[in-house]
């Protein structure tokens, strides 16, 4: 049986994390100029069905309560900690899954930490393994290491490391059929809103480096959730819950306007703000988390609909702040809230119903929930939007919108074309 020890030391800050990345498994949670990165893989946890999210808790909290840390944790996403990824639906083939790297690096407020993670188990002396000195060499080696991996992956760009994404043929016939089998449903009351979603491919050649991609996606989205677990990456803008000592915070976002080349955002802003369509669909998922939140919480407060700026769309956003009411650790709310009606619909059962039946495909981990969770059952954990998963040589990115009456099949194919273009643009450098 493995046991896992810890020991979290501060170390100098860097600039940037994407040259400390592994190239073939990086591991992010990025926003801002802050967040974790992962190097190596001390433990992997996979998780499938309709129990994956009461799985990963009881495993996760197993792990934890046995798990040994020399010193004391600094801050949230120090110490023991795991980045996941879960699938949107229980019927999905991609696993779940919760990696404990072997060096976590977590920046917050200009500071920085290496937490180093082995299985004690496997002999050999913790204290010599995890000796604070030996540590922080192993970082400097890291940082003064990147500079080479920076320059070769400089050369890997200048040579034939681009990819583009492609939609089938008939995509926008089959996009517009299943717009139009949801408006059909809504029509008859079976549903008020359902997302339909999409999917285009891309074939990666054999200079492609994800880390240099994870890069570029960062530096077009700095203010959203840049993340990479287990080949699922992208940049998302949507918050689905964080829990830190008590506190908890979500962001809804339903209501789309693509900015394409227009520079009239304020009469974009004041569109969505006006539009009685886009209101209804933002108001079905604010409603939806608040349901599904107010259990486990108290003092819950409110902030918007608000226009949240993108550099290729505009979002209505309600924020939301609570106090956490009965000691749920960050995957219990996550397995509460998820999925909302910004990326299923309303009633919740019914649109994954309609969602299986007109997609056609599963979306695997798109829209399902990513972050991290730390050994006090902290953590931030986003909707998997804005993304894409590789698996070996090729790439499937996502994008959605949400169906309500008034929908027009035509304008909703446009707004998935424009919430593609992060993936899009990142892929071909």
């Amino acid at each position: 049986m493995f046991q896992l020890t810890t020991r979290t030391v501060q170390v100098h800050a860097f600039d940037t994390p994407f040259p400390l990345l592994d190239a073939a498994d990086p591991l992010l949670w990025w926003r801002d100029g802050e967040g974790m990165l992962g190097i190596g893989r001390a433990l992997t946890l996979t998780f499938s069905g309709p129990e994956r999210f009461d799985q990963a808790r009881r495993v996760w909290k197993s792990v934890a309560d046995s798990a040994h840390q020399l010193g004391a944790a600094a801050e949230p996403g120090t110490g023991l900690a795991a980045f996941g990824a879960f699938a949107f639906d229980d019927a999905a083939a991609v696993p779940s899954v919760l990696v404990v790297p072997s060096m976590l690096i977590t920046q917050r407020g200009g500071r920085t930490w290496a937490t180093r993670v082995i299985d004690s188990s496997a002999g050999a002396s913790v204290e010599d393994r995890l000796d604070p000195d030996r540590i922080r060499a192993e970082v400097d080696h890291l940082l003064a290491a990147s500079a080479d991996r920076r320059a070769r992956r400089a050369a890997a760009l200048a040579a034939d490391s681009v990819a583009t994404l492609h939609p089938d043929a008939d995509a926008p016939e089959r996009h517009a059929h299943a717009v139009r089998q949801a408006l059909d449903l809504i029509e008859h009351g079976t549903l008020q809103k359902v997302v339909v979603a999409r999917s285009e491919h891309a074939n990666l050649p054999a200079a492609f480096d994800l880390p240099s991609v994870l890069e570029r996606l960062e530096a077009a989205y700095p203010s959203c959730w840049n993340f990479c677990v287990d080949g699922f990456f992208g940049a998302s803008p949507e918050t689905l819950v964080e829990a830190h000592r008590g506190r908890v915070h979500a962001r809804v976002l339903a209501g789309t306007r693509p900015r394409d080349a227009n520079p009239a955002v304020d009469e974009l802003a004041r569109d969505l703000l006006t539009s009685p369509k886009d209101q209804h669909e933002h108001a079905f998922a604010a409603q939806s988390l608040l349901d599904t939140l107010a259990p486990h919480v108290h003092e819950l407060t409110t902030r918007g609909p608000f226009v949240l700026e993108l550099p290729n769309v505009l979002h209505l956003a309600t924020d939301v702040d609570a106090e956490l009411a009965d000691g749920a650790d960050v995957l219990a709310l996550v397995a509460a809230v998820h999925p909302t009606a910004a990326v299923a619909g309303v009633p919740r059962e019914t649109s994954l119903q309609t969602i299986s039946a007109i997609e056609g495909v599963n979306r695997g981990r798109y829209a399902g929930p990513v972050g991290w969770i730390d050994a006090s059952g902290d953590g931030e954990w986003a909707i998997g939007l804005r993304s894409a998963q590789r698996i070996g040589s090729t790439i499937t990115a996502w994008a959605g919108g949400g169906i309500v009456a008034g929908s027009v099949p035509e304008q909703e194919f446009a707004e998935t074309s424009a919430k593609l273009q992060p993936i899009r643009q990142a892929l071909a450098g």
